[in-house]
C-alpha cells in the first residue's frame, strides 16, 4: 500500500495543457463557432429578423407604403397598414386589390375605412373600394385580423392600388411560426 509520501508528483503547472497539434479539432469547433455568432449579429444589423417591414412603390401621381408584419403566429392580431399620398387630392374612391391566397392568412377580417364596395376580381383578388376624406391628399387605410390556423410557412401576396386610373403594385410576404 501506498502512502502520500511514496506517491510521485510532477511539479510543473503545464501537464495538463494539451499540445497544438492534439487540440486542432477544438480550435476549429471554436472557430466554426464565433463565426456562426457573427454571421447572426450582422444578419440582425442588417434587419433579417425584423418582425415588420414597409414595402413603398410609386405609382404615376402617387406614393403607396404599405406595413406588415413579417413574422405571425396563428391567433395573434395582424394589421396591414396602407399609406396613399399624392401631390392633388385624392379622388372619390380608391380601389385596394388583394389576392385570395393572402386574404385567407386573416381571420375575423376588418378594413377601416369600411369600404364601399367589395368584389371578386380576376384571377382570386378581392377588391375594397375606399373613400378617402374629401380633398385630402393622404390616406390611411388598415387591415386587421387574426392570423388564421392554416400551416403553410409563408403566405405570399400582391396588393395592389388603383388611384385615378393608375395602378401599382406591392409584393407581400408574410412567415409563420409555429
Amino acid at each position: 500500500m501506498l502512502n502520500i509520501f511514496q506517491a510521485e508528483i510532477n511539479d510543473s503547472t503545464l501537464d495538463d495543457i494539451k499540445s497544438a497539434h492534439s487540440n486542432r479539432k477544438r480550435r476549429r469547433l471554436r472557430r466554426a463557432a464565433l463565426l456562426a455568432v457573427a454571421v447572426i449579429v450582422v444578419a440582425a444589423l442588417l434587419g433579417l429578423f425584423a418582425q415588420e417591414k414597409t414595402v413603398v412603390n410609386d405609382g404615376d401621381g402617387f406614393t403607396a407604403e404599405v406595413q406588415l408584419p413579417t413574422v405571425i403566429r396563428a391567433g395573434n392580431e395582424i394589421e396591414l397598414r396602407i399609406e396613399i399620398t399624392a401631390a392633388e387630392p385624392l379622388p372619390e374612391t380608391i380601389t385596394l386589390e388583394l389576392n385570395e391566397d393572402y386574404l385567407m392568412l386573416f381571420e375575423d377580417f376588418s378594413a377601416f375605412p369600411e369600404p364601399e364596395s367589395v368584389a371578386s376580381g380576376a384571377g382570386g383578388t378581392i377588391q375594397f373600394e375606399v373613400a378617402p376624406v374629401p380633398g385630402s391628399r393622404q390616406m390611411v387605410a388598415t387591415l386587421t385580423g387574426r392570423a388564421s390556423d392554416q400551416w403553410s410557412p409563408s403566405t405570399g401576396g400582391v396588393l395592389g392600388i388603383e388611384v385615378k386610373g393608375n395602378t401599382t403594385e406591392l409584393e407581400i410576404r408574410t412567415w409563420r411560426i409555429p
